[in-house]
């Protein structure tokens, strides 16, 4: 014969396991380092379905982790520019790509520059100059 529960019964054991309780403060920490939620899952003892869970259906948890992550970026990037005003010059070169649109050129692409400048002056070159300077070079090569 099934027993009839009350509501107050129901409350008390809902079913299942108890639910988790993490310290937002900790999480935070784990994202201010960038930890993976792998990480997180890991450090706080529990499975990555529950950390994945936690930042869907947990606005706290979401917020201390999303907290964490945007401060630790903004910390590196204070680091960066530290390192960069103070000298170090593959911080400078890096940084200058990131925000200035700087690149490195390819020493075929200033070559590539170059010969189109001869092609174009060659064009202008007394009658006889080409041929001789074709006969020259591949007498060279």
């Amino acid at each position: 014969m099934a027993e009839l529960v009350t509501q107050e019964q129901q409350q008390k054991h809902p079913g299942g396991r108890p639910r988790l309780e993490f310290d937002l403060r900790q999480v935070e920490e784990l994202g201010r380092i960038q930890s993976t939620q792998a990480e997180v899952a890991a450090v706080l003892g529990c499975g990555l379905s529950t950390v994945k869970d936690r930042l869907v259906n947990d606005p706290e948890f979401a917020a201390a982790y999303e907290r964490g992550m945007e401060a630790g970026k903004s910390s590196l990037r204070r680091l960066q520019w530290k390192s960069a005003v103070g000298g170090n010059i593959t911080m400078q070169i890096w940084l200058g790509k990131q925000y200035l649109g700087q690149q490195d050129r390819q020493l075929t692409e200033v070559v590539s520059r170059q010969v189109e400048e001869w092609r174009e002056k060659l064009k202008e070159a007394p009658e006889g100059v080409v041929e001789w300077l074709t006969r020259t070079t591949s007498q060279g090569s």
